[in-house]
């Protein structure tokens, strides 16, 4: 005989479930006096899922082999969960004339009528019951959502494990790195000030490579982790069901509902994110660009050229291969140095920064968001209730989706902060503190102050040239450099 054991959910990891299975199944065993020639576990595996039990998948091939007369379980429901299962079970029990017993429910006999109408009601009986218990659950999930309540889960980071109560020691870095992504810093140099701080992922208990789930560990963010994080609705007090808000949570929110906005248009609209690529290495990769008329690429550095002396130089491309180049150190430097004339000037601040929004204005547009979405909520029930037309219903829903777009829009704008907020304007700190910035922010605070434009270079050497004395043929009046904040 074999024995199958089989969990669905061990959140411990101790494998407690299956090994109090086994237990008893060999108790069976040694009662009938049958030999116990093999033994398949799956551990936190669901019967119903539908994914593959590697185990259970195993003891049907050893059983067909014939390598064992029989089999033991706890229950029929360790074997199956599933209708469909059960038939197959069954057919293989029948084509192998194999025995099977079950700790709570005895010895299958599939040799009568009876028995196997006896198997096929509790095949039955088992899908019936799985069903229904999903459907509680989903029915205390939309009972939860209409009232805004945490529907249960994990502990979210922030919060504590009612996800109701704000655990502040760990609130203060959600609002600090919603702050950094919507300032221009880069999820990686995020996650690098975290793990300085010592600010960990929440426990868990992660699943082994033998499928078992570990003790509980927290571990360093990572870049992916840190951004579903700041993506979650909860963290500006917001419901979610099926990927869309449906309203106001009843929890109280981490961030601003407008600042939440404003982090989740710079991480997912690619035309909106500071840094391009996952890889920068260069200030002005994918910046600059390419003066030549006509063309309207961006610029690339590489290090595929020679300099003077044989030597491989960094210098700044067209993408398109044909027009300008530029050694990159000499321009880059240029550049730093306009950057940083136009942040240490008195006026900075001023000039740059744009003018503070009261906050009851932010206040009255996420009430308005809230009632649009309620409204749109109430579309759908009308409709349902045969109150409407399924015209009328899809002009309402599409008329206010567009009111609700723009005020959601209005409120990204509002937080969307210049990156150069929080900055040291208009004092000799600027340069001091330059080094020190990753260079995702250095390049978010040029693309925040001016477009860059690389020039065809004239023909000859610039004025000023002193061959033996200058190093490089570097040209200032070859880069237009167009300011974005005039004054």
């Amino acid at each position: 005989m074999v024995i199958y054991a089989r969990i669905s959910d061990d959140r411990e990891g101790r494998q407690n479930g299956v090994d109090r299975q086994e237990r008893q199944c060999r108790q069976l065993a040694g009662k009938n006096g049958d030999e116990v020639v093999a033994v398949f576990t799956d551990d936190d595996r669901s019967a119903y899922s539908g994914k593959p039990r590697p185990d259970y998948l195993k003891m049907l091939a050893f059983l067909r082999a014939g390598h064992a007369d029989g089999a033991l379980a706890l229950a029929p429901t360790r074997f199956y969960r599933r209708l469909d299962d059960g038939l197959e079970f069954f057919k293989l029990i029948a084509e192998k004339s194999l025995e099977v017993e079950t700790v709570k429910q005895g010895r299958y006999d599939l040799s009568t009528a009876d028995g196997r109408r006896d198997a096929l009601r509790a095949a039955v009986d088992a899908q019936h019951e799985t069903e229904q218990i999903s459907e509680r659950v989903r029915d205390a999930k939309a009972d939860n959502l209409a009232k805004g309540e945490y529907r249960g889960g994990p502990r979210p980071f922030g919060y504590e494990a009612d996800g109701v109560t704000i655990r502040e020691d760990e609130a203060r870095h959600v609002r600090a790195a919603t702050d950094a992504v919507i300032a221009g810093d880069s999820l990686r140099s995020i996650c690098r000030t975290l793990a300085t701080q010592g600010v960990r992922t929440v426990p868990r208990r992660y699943k082994q490579p033998d499928g078992t789930r570990g003790e509980p560990e927290s571990r360093e963010w990572t870049g992916e982790e840190l951004r579903k994080m700041l993506l979650r609705p909860r963290n500006a007090g917001l419901m979610e069901h099926r990927g869309e808000i449906v309203g106001k949570a009843s929890w109280e929110p981490l961030v601003s509902e407008d600042k939440w906005r404003a982090c989740k248009a710079v991480l997912e609209r690619p035309e909106r994110r500071t840094t391009p690529g996952n890889a920068r290495v260069w200030l002005g990769s994918g910046l600059y660009r390419c003066g030549t008329p006509g063309c309207d690429e961006t610029m690339r550095c590489s290090t595929s050229g020679r300099g003077s002396r044989n030597h491989h130089v960094p210098a700044y491309r067209c993408r398109s291969g044909k027009h300008v180049t530029r050694v990159a150190a000499p321009l880059d430097e240029h550049i730093t140095n306009l950057v940083l004339v136009r942040l240490s000037r008195p006026d900075a601040a001023s000039v740059l920064l744009p003018p503070s929004q009261p906050s009851e204005n932010r206040e009255d547009l996420a009430a308005t968001a809230n009632a649009l979405r309620g409204k749109l909520d109430g579309l759908a029930a009308d409709y349902a209730e045969d109150l409407i037309t399924r015209q009328q219903m899809l002009d309402g829903t599409a008329l206010t989706r567009k009111r609700l777009e723009k005020i959601e829009a209005q409120m990204e704008a509002q937080a969307q902060h210049n990156v150069l907020a929080g900055l040291p304007l208009g004092t000799d700190r600027v340069v001091e503190e330059w080094p020190d910035w990753h260079l995702d922010k250095k390049r978010a605070i040029i693309d925040a102050l001016m477009t860059v434009t690389v020039l065809p270079a004239r023909r000859g050497r610039p004025a000023g040239f002193q061959p033996g004395v200058t190093k490089t043929y570097f040209d200032p009046a070859g880069v237009r450099i167009d300011w974005k904040h005039p004054g």
